[in-house]
């Protein structure tokens, strides 16, 4: 890995620890404890015909690294869920793409990082 890529790792793993919280990663039926930044970001959309709209996302940025189910790292798929508690509430996102954007989007070109599109589903 370049210096340039440690030196960006690095980084983006004192600003996850400065401005992120824990969050639950569910794949499947294993459920792991990571440290992410949640971001909401509006998105627009064009339906081809001129119109656009906007979409908002919670948008998780998570250390690639650390999504990790018996012991092999994976990519976030549709589906997958992220729980955070929010005032005291455990709120679900599930993953998706957003128009034509995949599900998750790596933050670097080496591969670092993940900014994951989601959306509210509800509550627990």
């Amino acid at each position: 890995m370049p210096a340039f890529d440690d030196d960006f790792a690095a980084a983006d793993a004192l600003f996850a620890e400065a401005f992120g919280g824990e969050v639950t990663y569910v794949c499947g039926k294993s459920e792991i404890v990571v440290i992410a930044e949640a971001v909401i970001n509006d998105y627009e959309i064009d339906d081809g015909a001129g119109v656009l709209t906007i979409v908002h996302s919670t948008d998780f940025v998570i250390a690639a690294a650390l999504l990790v189910v018996d012991g092999n790292t994976f990519a976030p798929q549709l589906g997958q869920r992220i729980k955070k508690t929010i005032n005291g509430t455990v709120e679900v996102f599930q993953v998706m793409p957003i128009a034509d954007r995949p599900a998750a989007e790596h933050t670097d070109a080496s591969g670092t990082a993940w900014l994951i599109h989601t959306k509210h589903i509800g509550s627990e």
